[in-house]
């Protein structure tokens, strides 16, 4: 009996899962057969090599965080601070649960010397955050401001999520959450006040 054929996104989510597990060097492309129930030479059937394979992973995530996680700033049925708090939410579920979470970091940091177009998308994927995120906080800061601002949030989560990572303690990520969000009930009340005063 002939085995069904792979489809894309189920290769795309079998291969991430190893190369979150092995890193992208430490990984093999028998490893990458076998996480997709082919043997060595079946998988050159749909991929080129390992590293377009990556290249498209990278690129498959970064645009399901573009259009399922940092769409939330971008939502005008919720006030800013509402569409600060799904994000946060939402990237509190990523980088404790789901088996994605702190990817680009991983990968970029094994990767950054060795292959730049995996640098290209991962900084994408950066500069995608933090244009979401001062997208938010034009509502409360100056242009120049918001960018400054959503850059050191951007920072503090990722620093959070090492920590929580490295210390197994996932309240380094809740309390950073919690400031971010703290922080931007201020600038709101802040600028309201000096809206009345001007």
């Amino acid at each position: 009996m002939a085995k069904p054929k792979l489809d894309r996104k189920t290769l795309l989510r079998n291969s991430l899962s190893v190369f979150k597990s092995r890193g992208y060097h430490g990984t093999s492309v028998n490893d990458l057969a076998a996480a997709n129930g082919l043997l060595k030479g079946s998988i050159y059937h749909y991929i080129e090599s390992k590293e377009s394979l990556m290249l498209e992973v990278l690129n498959a995530l970064r645009d399901h965080y573009v259009s399922k996680v940092f769409s939330k700033c971008h939502d005008e049925s919720l006030s800013p601070y509402e569409r600060l708090r799904e994000l946060s939410i939402r990237a509190e579920e990523i980088f404790t649960f789901e088996e994605t979470g702190d990817f680009f970091v991983n990968i970029g940091l094994e990767t950054i010397n060795s292959n730049p177009s995996f640098a290209k998308v991962i900084k994408d994927f950066f500069n995608d955050w933090i244009g979401s995120l001062s997208d938010l906080y034009r509502h409360v800061l100056d242009e120049e401001d918001a960018i400054v601002q959503a850059e050191r949030v951007v920072a503090e989560l990722e620093g959070s999520v090492i920590m929580m990572k490295i210390l197994g303690d996932v309240n380094y990520l809740k309390r950073s959450s919690i400031r971010v969000l703290n922080e931007f009930k201020e600038l709101e009340k802040n600028k309201i006040s000096k809206v009345y005063n001007d």
